[in-house]
């Protein structure tokens, strides 16, 4: 009776809840390890199996409006290496084709459903902007092949093979704190086909934002090149890209032997483009610009402000230049003045300013504002255009009082104004850049001309008359004069050599 007692006593006993709760709590505890662990362990291989892959083209496909080939992602370790990516831009795409070859990124893991990637190396990037677009498909491909279509790019998913609860712990962005590439090489062509502008060889850092879709570049080294101009060497740049527009915040260029070339601005590559950029140019070598017998007349160095806007190959370029240390030498009508005034220097001008604003458009150069002027000796004002290798011109000639004394009556008939410490007089340019005419020297032979002619005494003139031929019949002096080349050139060592 007492064992009954006590084996009654002993199964009535009740079950204590606090020990309940440990129990429950730690299988709970462990089941969530376990599941935690389960399901990190299918992310990561969800990221490191074709899952990523897939969802990584998809979602290129909808950013970037195009078709995206991604080659086989290899892992080692936290880092994944591939091939290729390539993506060919549809009608709304920002570009054409986008290509980058050796592409190696370290995972930085999984924060709040974004795959986080602190650093990306690419061996080499091309990229085009033109018009060659694919057209958009009808129909979707396989789900992770590179040509599913634009309209498949709009849904991002993972593959349906991935079980639904786990779905909400997949990422559903990328965030990528920078990209280096060894060298990038960036086309852009117009409706013709044909390359208006090229970066290439060109180191760049990349900061993408893919929530403003706002990508910063830093470059330097390459080279730049643009329709009709020069090869440029690119020492530094700093621009924005946004789908069409490129913003410059700071450029740096090389050009000629020790030309420097800083600018700003904007680019728009969308249909036919537009460029609208504003340099400042130092140190170019007169020579560099100049061909011909004008690399001989003419030295110093060019600076200024250049804005450059239109369409690529139909650009204006417009600004104001300066020229330091100018020198001005072997310039037919300086020699004539040189040797008419018996002053040496008028053979070789040292330029204390040398300035013009100028406006090319096609062919067609404007200058204006024009002003050369050499301290103690000339100053020359006015206007010149050049079309093709036609000149024109219009120009005012100073020279400083007295300089013209040896000149009979180039003072009293051509230098008639007295203006800023000057006498001045017209000047009209013509011809050709390589062979230019003007009307100055013809103007001040006939001048000297009709001064001596005019100081003959009375009877001397008849005389002289009557030996060309004409009567005492009214005719002018510059009727005679060019009537009597000869006789003046016996008379004025000014008209020798003439």
């Amino acid at each position: 009776m007492a064992s009954q007692r006590r084996r009654g006593k002993k199964s009535g006993r009740s079950v204590n809840p606090l020990v309940v709760v440990l129990v429950t709590g730690g299988v709970f505890l462990v089941l969530l390890v376990v599941g935690l662990l389960v399901a990190k362990s299918m992310v990561y291989g969800w990221l490191k199996g074709e899952g990523l892959r897939d969802w990584l083209v998809k979602a290129a496909q909808t950013n970037m409006k195009s078709r995206v080939e991604l080659a086989e992602m290899n892992w080692s370790g936290s880092e994944v290496y591939s091939d290729r990516f390539l993506a060919e831009g549809y009608q709304k795409a920002a570009f054409s084709k986008l290509e980058l070859d050796g592409i190696r990124a370290k995972i930085g893991g999984l924060r709040n459903k974004a795959v986080m990637i602190p650093d990306v190396t690419v061996n080499r990037l091309e990229m085009d902007f033109s018009n060659k677009r694919l057209s958009r498909p009808m129909r979707e491909s396989s789900p992770g092949s590179s040509s599913a279509s634009e309209d498949a790019a709009e849904e991002v998913a993972a593959k349906d093979d991935v079980p639904g609860w786990l779905r909400k712990y997949l990422p559903n962005r990328v965030e990528v704190d920078g990209v280096s590439i060894s060298s990038a090489n960036i086309s852009v062509a117009n409706s013709a086909g044909q390359q208006v502008f090229a970066l290439s060889e060109v180191r760049t850092e990349i900061m993408p934002d893919f929530a403003t879709a706002v990508w910063e570049f830093a470059g330097r080294g390459g080279k730049m090149q643009v329709l009709d101009q020069p090869e440029i060497e690119l020492k530094e740049m700093g621009l924005r890209w946004k789908e069409s527009e490129i913003f410059i915040d700071q450029c740096s260029l090389g050009i000629y032997e020790n030309g420097h070339i800083d600018g700003v601005g904007e680019i728009d590559f969308s249909e036919e483009g537009s460029f609208d950029v504003e340099l400042t140019v130092s140190s170019i070598d007169v020579d560099e610009l100049v061909e011909g017998d004008w690399e001989k007349r003419l030295g110093g160095t060019i600076e200024g402000p250049v804005r450059i806007t239109g369409q690529p190959g139909a650009f204006v370029y417009e600004g104001t230049l300066n020229i330091k240390e100018g020198v001005i030498e072997s310039l037919p009508v300086l020699d004539r003045v040189a040797q008419y005034t018996r002053a040496d220097q008028f053979k070789r001008l040292v330029l204390s300013e040398a300035k013009t604003d100028f406006k090319k458009t096609g062919d067609t150069v404007e200058l204006r504002n024009l002003a050369l002027q050499s301290d103690g000796l000339i100053r020359v004002e006015g206007k010149v255009d050049i079309t093709g290798e036609q000149l024109s011109g219009n120009l005012q000639v100073g020279v400083t009082p007295g300089t013209m004394r040896w000149i009979p009556g180039a003072e009293r008939k051509i230098f008639t104004e007295d203006r800023d410490g000057f006498r001045w007089a017209p000047m009209t340019l013509a011809g050709t850049v390589g062979e230019p005419k003007e009307d100055l020297s013809g103007r001040l032979i006939a001048a000297a001309g009709e001064a001596i002619v005019e100081d003959l005494p009375n009877g001397l003139l008849n005389e002289a008359k009557k030996f060309l031929g004409g009567e005492d019949d009214g005719s002018s002096s510059s009727e005679v004069i060019e009537k009597g080349r000869k006789l003046l050139d016996s008379l004025t060592p000014f008209l020798q050599g003439q």
